[in-house]
């Protein structure tokens, strides 16, 4: 008796498979048709027998997000899936470790075998670059079996994992001759040696052609050892023989990336479970899955497919429209709306679309958004509002601003032609228009708060397109930086922020809590006013705290560390943000960490410590961490205070278009003065006199409206001689301020060196240096220490400058050796 489709695993085989049990990640990487799957799915059904824990993942499209969608569902039902599902794809160095530490913390303590299948298909160099994180990480209990077509990690990766990774490729799976024999034996097969020979020689131990012959060869004595395409021989072997009907199931099995057989005969629209039946019992290309669903192996779902392609339009829509309807039924709504699209079922897909509420949408769908709705006839779409008011909230998200302003349209005329609207109904659906509205109003406080008031008015619930749970200053750690528009309009922010606030919190559930008070705050920092920014501040941090809005918290701890370098207070805030001791805080977002890692730059540029600044801040090499756009030019300034910190003047420069250009959009004031005064810094760092006193002049005329002084003081250490002659100037009064202010902060600078760092200090004197330091510091002058050590006091001098840049103390400051006394007495 014939059994061509039992499966046959070798000795060797079996063998090699062994391997698995202790490899940390495996790498099986072959053509298609080499047995990849099959190989590993029969390992991984002896260690569920053994009460092991297996996950599976099969790749279905080259996108990012249907990648991350797939982990998550891989882990569901575990307290590491609950956890991931709060994340998203790590695209930065920050979210890669918050994800890590996830594995680490909540990884089940027992061996789990995590199967991911047809990695080829995958497009995506940061999923690449997780799997590669996750195998260098080397969990103990974690063994990730990856399989692809093609390589997966490049030579450096390999040579990096060293032993961590096994590795098997196409000619550890191929059929050796002994084992062919043994196949076709085990098949029922009575072949010659010659006839053994030749097939191998054909084949060259390609599992599935070898597969496709001994089919052809039960059924018409001969193999098929001359056929150019395996498509063609799938064709020929496995389609062109089948009765009509079977023909047409089979077709259809090979549409969808998995099936079952209830969904194959729904689409086909009549009875045939016995026809389905016998299809996949002599079929071994039809894979069943883990999950109870079948699969169709791709070199048949390829054929089957491009002979689909040949049908009449008429039928291949009829096809679609019964798969989408199917899925619908089945509640797997985002997975319907392709098929119902292709099928031109749009009463079925805006159906499917009203269901998706919190639509995180496969990345193919965004191509279609705007198609649905222009090829959908005007009396269906409208309808659906509710459909189009999700599509709107996607396109805003994906920026497709002038496609979303033309659905708006729409939606009204659908809101009106809805008879069946009850007036409440009507007044929420407008309700849920002025909230997607204000979005396109942003950074405009009170245009925002205009269409959070109307909303409000006319919702009678809760919005369904804001959620507390998103982050309210889009990951900057400054709230001015992101809604100062213009000059002269500081105190008119704070009180539009104090205003309009209240209204969107009662809207929003308490989003961006703390945001009014914190405002306020920043305003009276950014004057200089130091002692009367306590309360505000201590208010936006119990607001923060109180409603969970962690965002606001960060922008608290921004505020606090720059306060309290005027106070000569170290802040173990930023020393804990630039360790990444995150793990201590209740942060889900990896954007977080993002923003935690720009208020410790921001401290440790201003404080003068370099080496602790997170070095993605200056990199400039285009790998930097996710951060949405509107807080882009905050990251800009804070990048460039870092260069400036390096004394890396010239990259500054060279960036500084582009930096000023990302603050016209949304008319970033508070960063485009940033931006201006380090431009004159950079300047004045390379002796640029000529151009550091044109944006020094532009910057001051820029800050005296309102007295933003902070920005200037705090890049004193090169701007302090050029601020002492525009202290007798057109702005002398902001300029004077600024020295003030600025001399305050070294001050505290000098106190948080000399008690922080002073001995790490001294250590890297010289003896000389060391000796010189300390007459010095006794208030010995320079002809006295020069008479004592026989030197020159122009060597005394040069001396003194090596030791005070060692020291980090400004050399143009006038209580030098005041500080230079402090570290001795703290060292």
């Amino acid at each position: 008796m014939k059994r061509l489709n039992n499966l046959y695993y070798s000795k060797r085989i079996k063998e090699l498979l062994a391997e698995l049990q202790t490899a940390g990640t495996t790498l099986v990487v072959a053509p298609m048709g080499y047995g990849k799957t099959l190989a590993v799915q029969y390992f991984l059904q002896e260690q569920e027998r053994c009460g092991k824990k297996v996950l599976r993942q099969s790749i279905y499209g080259a996108g990012a997000e249907a990648f991350w969608q797939g982990v998550c569902h891989s882990w569901q039902n575990t307290e590491l899936g609950a956890a991931l599902l709060q994340q998203s794809l790590p695209a930065d160095a920050n979210a890669k470790t918050l994800v890590l530490e996830l594995f680490r913390q909540l990884l089940p303590q027992e061996p789990v075998y995590w199967f991911i299948d047809d990695l080829h298909l995958l497009e995506s160099s940061e999923a690449i670059d997780f799997l590669f994180a996750l195998s260098k990480a080397g969990f103990a209990d974690l063994h990730l079996l990856l399989v692809s077509r093609g390589q997966i990690f490049d030579g450096n990766r390999l040579l990096e994992l060293g032993r961590k990774v096994f590795c098997l490729d196409k000619h550890d799976l191929a059929l050796q001759r002994d084992e062919l024999a043994e196949y076709s034996s085990r098949c029922g097969l009575q072949l010659t040696a010659q006839q053994l020979d030749a097939l191998h020689e054909a084949c060259e131990g390609w599992f599935s052609v070898t597969y496709l012959n001994f089919l052809n060869y039960d059924r018409y004595q001969r193999f098929c050892l001359d056929t150019g395409s395996v498509y063609e021989m799938i064709a020929n072997v496995l389609l062109r023989p089948l009765p009509s009907e079977q023909q047409r199931l089979l077709l259809l099995m090979g549409q969808p990336e998995e099936f079952t057989p209830e969904q194959v005969a729904y689409a086909y629209g009549t009875s045939c479970r016995e026809s389905v039946g016998r299809l996949l019992e002599c079929n071994a290309f039809i894979i069943r899955l883990a999950n109870g669903r079948l699969r169709c192996h791709h070199m048949l779902k390829q054929a089957t497919r491009h002979a689909f392609g040949l049908l009449p339009e008429a039928e291949q829509q009829m096809y679609f429209r019964r798969l989408g309807q199917w899925y619908a039924q089945q509640k797997e709504y985002e997975e319907a709306l392709d098929w119902l699209y292709r099928g031109r079922d749009f009463d079925g897909l805006l159906a499917a679309v009203q269901q998706l509420r919190d639509w995180s949408m496969h990345p193919q769908h965004r191509q279609h958004l705007f198609d649905w709705l222009c090829e959908c006839p005007p009396e269906i779409l409208w309808q659906y509002p509710q459909a189009v008011l999700i599509i709107m909230r996607r396109m805003f998200s994906l920026n497709m601003v002038p496609e979303m302003l033309q659905v708006k349209e729409w939606y009204v005329t659908a809101l009106e032609r809805n008879t069946a609207l009850s007036q409440r109904e009507r007044d929420n659906y407008y309700g849920e228009l002025e909230v997607i509205l204000s979005f396109l109003a942003f950074n405009s406080i009170t245009g925002m708060s205009e269409h959070h008031r109307r909303a409000y008015k006319l919702l009678s619930g809760a919005p369904q397109t804001l959620s507390k749970q998103g982050i309210w200053t889009f990951g900057a750690p400054s709230v001015l930086g992101l809604y100062l528009r213009t000059g002269c309009s500081l105190r008119q922010t704070v009180e539009d922020m104090q205003e309009c606030m209240p209204p969107y919190y009662l809207l929003s559930g308490w989003h961006g809590a703390g945001a009014a008070e914190l405002t306020e705050a920043e305003a009276l920092l950014l004057q200089g006013r130091i002692d009367e920014m306590d309360m505000p501040l201590q208010k936006a941090y119990y607001q923060a705290e109180k409603h969970g809005q962690e965002c606001i918290t960060i922008c608290c701890d921004f505020l606090e560390m720059q306060r309290d370098l005027f106070r000569g207070v170290y802040s173990s805030k930023a020393e804990a943000y630039s360790r990444h001791q995150w793990q201590l805080q209740p942060w889900k977002q990896s954007m977080l960490l993002n923003s935690a890692d720009m208020c410790a730059g921001f401290y440790y540029a201003l404080l003068g410590k370099p080496e602790y600044i997170p070095s993605w801040l200056t990199d400039g090499n285009g790998q930097q961490p996710s951060v949405l756009y509107p807080a882009r030019p905050c990251r800009n300034y804070i990048s460039a205070q870092c260069l400036l910190a390096q004394g890396q003047y010239t990259e500054l420069l060279v960036r500084w278009s582009d930096w000023e250009q990302e603050c016209r959009p949304y008319s970033n004031f508070l960063c485009l003065l940033y931006l201006q005064v380090q431009r004159a810094a950079a300047f004045a760092g390379r002796g640029d006199v000529t151009s550091c006193r044109a944006s020094l002049k532009q910057a001051l005329a820029m800050a005296e409206a309102d007295k933003l002084v902070l920005p200037l003081a705090q890049n004193i250490a090169l701007l302090r001689p050029y601020l002492e002659q525009e202290a007798q100037g057109e702005y002398s009064a902001a300029a004077a301020a600024a020295l003030h202010l600025g001399q305050q902060m070294e001050a505290g600078r000098g106190q948080i060196m000399s008690a922080r760092f002073a001995e790490a200090g001294l250590q890297e004197l010289t003896e000389q240096e060391l000796q010189i330091a300390q007459l010095a510091a006794a208030r010995h002058t320079n002809r006295e220490i020069a008479q004592r050590l026989s030197l020159s006091e122009g060597t005394i001098k040069q001396y003194l400058n090596k030791i005070f840049a060692k020291l980090q103390i400004d050399a143009a400051a006038k209580n030098k050796r005041h500080q230079l006394e402090r570290f001795f007495s703290n060292s």
